[in-house]
């Protein structure tokens, strides 16, 4: 059977609150919380070694450079044992709250299943790509609102179709934003007063939304759940503060030295380049 190239886009995941959650199981582990997807993210090529190349190890390259990305290494060993050529092209920061290493894997996930015919279902490829995730410490909810599209409530931690999700309907709306540096994800999970300060806020913000899900009010519950866990920076906190005061919505990417805004009126323009993209109500596809 002659091998082909599968191509895939997982979309940009931004928790703007959430919930630790984590067991001795990867699969139940990640986090509680909600967050919103959109139109920027990754897509991925993945193709089989071909014998006259030199390499007999898998690859990954984003955006043209070549690097480890752990993530992604890790979810395609968990779904075979062949070498292969991984690239990735991201439109969004890495390490900024945008979810790119778990729109990386996803999208790696279900290009390999094209590529090599594995014929395996969304759960198994998604399931990967969250162990993977969790397991290296980059992300805990972000494939799961990866897989679905749209913005996501995760009631239940865990793999995608283990944990218990709902979505907040939503038109695709402009989300813009502007990003001033990375936060590891890894050193807020090992600090145990951060990780006490961020359930105890997230648990009530998430039930304040459930209360009323719209999007407006994730925003609201973002930017208090934000201001109470005291992660800003000094940038954030001014970005979030010129969008309130023009009468938009503005919070912390979870968890990016960055903010994110809908209806920002310009106020972002003086804190740094600003991109935009639309909400994707779409989850992980094929291209």
């Amino acid at each position: 059977m002659e091998h082909k190239t599968g191509s895939a886009f997982a979309p940009a995941h931004i928790s703007g609150i959430f919930i630790i959650d984590m067991k001795q199981d990867a699969r139940l582990s990640g986090s509680t919380g909600c967050g919103i997807c959109l139109e920027d993210g990754a897509v991925t090529k993945v193709r089989l070694t071909e014998e006259t190349e030199e390499t007999e190890e898998t690859t990954i390259s984003i955006n043209g450079a070549f690097t480890e990305a752990a993530t992604t290494l890790s979810t395609i060993k968990l779904l075979t044992s062949q070498p292969v050529i991984v690239e990735t092209a991201l439109s969004i920061p890495v390490g900024c709250g945008f979810g790119a290493s778990g729109a990386g894997a996803l999208s790696a996930a279900l290009a390999l299943n094209e590529a090599l015919y594995l014929n395996l279902t969304l759960n198994e490829l998604s399931r990967a790509a969250h162990i993977a995730e969790v397991t290296n410490r980059t992300g805990l909810g972000d494939v799961t609102g990866q897989t679905f599209g749209g913005i996501v409530i995760r009631k239940k931690a865990g793999a995608p179709f283990t944990a218990v999700i709902d979505k907040i309907p939503c038109k695709n709306n402009t989300i813009s934003w502007v990003s001033f540096g990375k936060i590891s994800t890894r050193s807020v999970l090992s600090d145990d007063m951060k990780k006490k300060a961020i359930n105890e806020t997230g648990k009530l913000r998430l039930k304040e939304l459930l209360k009323k899900p719209t999007l407006e009010n994730f925003f609201w519950q973002s930017s208090a759940f934000t201001k109470e866990i005291e992660l800003m920076s000094p940038k954030v906190k001014d970005a979030i503060e010129a969008v309130e005061a023009k009468g938009g919505l503005a919070s912390q990417a979870m968890l990016g030295d960055a903010v994110f805004a809908m209806n920002d009126r310009g106020a972002l323009l003086e804190f740094g380049e600003v991109r935009t993209s639309r909400i994707s109500n779409a989850g992980v596809h094929l291209l």
